[in-house]
């Protein structure tokens, strides 16, 4: 066991050395009401990533988020069939999701570089309620602070998203452009 953890940590150390891996993520918080007279809504989620440069224009990378919502209006609504009259999926929703993808940057200027990520999602619900998976595209620009140190936001997403029989018969595809597909982070490169 010893000579295993020793070999992570030469393996870490020795990528760590030559600035390829990046270490980032997303935490949020959200409270409020979806519509006069509704309760109070809150989510919480946070979605640590980590990634590692192959050259100066791949990457890949993975996303592992945990998500908990508790009122009466809840994201599942976006994702899922409206329900039939007697079915309820209840107040609270935890999810946990592992998302790995692939970043090409096709092109660079200065400080900025614009970039695609393609990538492949599966997010799995509470209550044995099933599981949903989503293939998308999305553009986005890193801008180098530093050397260490990357902001990063991405707008749009092209995708498709799916249902296991659990989680309620569905299928959507489209081009999401508006401001809840906004996303910023910060990375730190070793």
């Amino acid at each position: 066991m010893k000579k295993v953890i020793l070999a992570a940590l030469v393996a870490v150390a020795s990528l760590s050395a030559n600035a390829q891996v990046y270490l980032g993520g997303k935490l949020g918080f959200n409270a409020g009401k979806a519509f006069d007279g509704a309760d109070n809504t809150t989510k919480f989620e946070i979605a640590p990533e980590i990634g590692y440069n192959i050259n100066e224009k791949w990457a890949v990378g993975l996303e592992i988020g945990f998500s908990t919502q508790n009122g009466a209006f809840n994201t599942e609504a976006a994702l899922l069939p409206i329900p039939t009259s007697g079915t309820k999926y209840g107040k609270s929703d935890n999810r946990f999701s592992i998302a790995p993808y692939a970043r090409w940057t096709f092109a660079k200027t200065g400080i900025a570089s614009f970039f695609i990520d393609g990538g492949f999602a599966t997010v799995f619900l509470n209550n044995s309620r099933g599981n949903l998976w989503n293939i998308s595209v999305r553009p986005g620009v890193k801008l180098s602070a530093s050397e260490k140190v990357d902001f990063v936001a991405q707008i749009a997403a092209l995708g498709y998203t799916w249902a296991s029989k659990n989680a309620g018969k569905m299928g959507t595809f489209g081009l999401n452009v508006d401001n809840t597909a906004i996303k910023f982070g910060v990375y730190y490169n070793f």
